[in-house]
Parts: structure tokens; C-alpha cells; sequence
């Protein structure tokens, strides 16, 4: 029987839960590899720009989020331990416990949390309440600049001597889909009634540039104001930083998020 000698993970266990066990998974059990990042040709981005100017008085931009995870080095994957007094430990030593307890806020923009399928999950979530009247679009500005504590969390973050990482891979997360930055950014759109079709089949050509395009079946949980029509989400991981900040031009929102 194929398992992991290092944390005992079998290949049944694998298949079954699509979890890695540790960081020495990846050379034990095979997984379908990330494709090779592309870069949106300028063609497409400008076909969609245009789309944009002609249907922008339907469109809404409800929230962004960004989601960074990350398991520690060294260690078994929460799928089969949590370390959660580990992981504490390590906030407190180096000053970030504030953004775990972030989470006894109503409507926290920063957070961090444990017990999900990684040791930790940074997560950055804003939203914009639409109202009856349409935000006018030169005012759609999500945050700028992160907080000086974000910025050190940021940081923090992308110390590979803290978390499980292999070189040629990245860092390494329990579901092999998010190997890599660990990183996935994600938005939700509000588009109401009388858009062309065409305008959901040009999206959908960014699929093979690892952007999905899809309605949204959990933004339940945000709030979206008085909006009442369709919501989808735009979402990628590990994306070039230089072609999503020109993505997030095209579609009108400022700064880089």
C-alpha cells in the first residue's frame, strides 16, 4: 500500500479526502499540477474594457476578497492535527494575535482564522453597500494602502522559514489546488437585468487564463445592500500581481488590492 512515510497518510486516505497529509505529500501521491501561468492578451483586456463602458450603468461591484493560507513547516496538516496552540504561539511572539481576535467584530475587513484546511487563513473582505441609487463609478475605490500592522502581517506571511514551502512549487497548502502564493482574490459583481449574453460569454474566455467567471453561491453571508439581481464572482489564484492590478483598472476599480 502507497502512503506517506512521514505523516502515515495512506493513498486511500488521499483519495478519499484530497488532503495532503504533510509537506512530504506531494512527493508521494500524484495530483493534477497547476497549468502554466498565461498572460491575458491586450486584445481581450480592451474587448472587455469595452464591454464594460457600454453596459457599466447594470453592473455593480458589491465586495472584493482576498484569501492568503498557510500551514506551518515542519508540521502535519490540520486535516489530521490543528496545531492551533502552536499557531498562537507564534502570533503572540511576533504581535499579531489583535487580527485573530478581529473576529469578535461585526464586520471585521481584516482577520485571521484557524480550525479551517490549513494551520492559518488570512482573509481581507470589503464591501460596498448598493443602494437604491447607482455608485457613480469614479467613486468605486476599494482600499489603497494597508495598514502599517497589515503590512508587517503581510510580511509575515511570506517568510518561508515559518511555513511548510518547496522549492519550484511554493508554499504548500492541504488541497493541492492552492499550492503555489497560497493566495486567491476574488470579487462579486452585481449585474442586473437586460445584459447581452455576450457579455458572460466574453468573461468566460478568461478561463483559460485561470479566472473563473461563475454565479456566486455563497455571498449569502456578505451584505449586499438593497441589491437584488444577479451576483457572480470573478475569481483567481496565484495571480500575476502586474496583470491584476491591470485587470482591476478595466473594470474600474482603483488601486491594487
Amino acid at each position: 500500500m502507497m502512503f506517506c512515510r512521514f505523516c502515515g497518510t495512506t493513498l486511500f486516505q488521499f483519495r478519499i479526502s484530497g488532503k495532503f497529509g504533510c509537506e512530504h505529500c506531494i512527493t508521494q501521491f500524484s495530483y493534477p499540477r497547476l497549468p502554466i501561468k498565461k498572460w491575458i492578451p491586450s486584445s481581450l483586456l480592451e474587448e472587455i474594457q469595452l464591454a464594460l463602458q457600454k453596459k457599466h450603468s447594470k453592473i455593480h461591484f458589491l465586495s472584493y476578497r482576498t484569501r492568503i493560507t498557510r500551514n506551518l513547516s515542519h508540521s502535519v496538516f490540520p486535516f489530521y492535527d490543528s496545531k492551533e496552540k502552536e499557531v498562537k504561539r507564534m502570533l503572540v511572539e511576533n504581535g499579531f494575535l489583535e487580527f485573530l481576535h478581529a473576529n469578535e467584530n461585526p464586520d471585521p475587513i481584516y482577520r485571521l482564522y484557524l480550525g479551517s484546511e490549513d494551520h492559518l487563513r488570512f482573509e481581507i473582505l470589503e464591501t460596498i453597500d448598493v443602494m437604491d441609487d447607482q455608485i457613480p463609478k469614479q467613486k468605486r475605490e476599494f482600499s489603497k494602502k494597508f495598514p502599517k500592522e497589515v503590512r508587517s502581517l503581510l510580511r509575515f506571511l511570506y517568510q518561508k522559514k515559518n511555513w511548510a514551502f518547496s522549492r519550484g512549487i511554493g508554499f504548500l497548502s492541504s488541497c493541492p489546488t492552492n499550492l503555489g502564493k497560497g493566495r486567491r482574490d476574488s470579487l462579486l459583481i452585481g449585474i442586473e437585468s437586460g445584459v447581452d449574453p455576450s457579455f458572460f460569454s466574453l468573461f468566460e474566455k478568461l478561463s483559460e487564463f485561470g479566472i473563473e467567471f461563475a454565479p456566486s453561491t455563497d455571498h449569502r453571508r456578505e451584505s449586499l445592500g438593497n441589491f437584488r439581481g444577479l451576483v457572480v464572482k470573478i475569481s483567481w489564484k496565484n495571480a500575476f500581481a502586474v496583470q491584476k492590478r491591470q485587470f482591476y483598472k478595466i473594470l474600474g476599480l482603483r488601486g491594487s488590492l
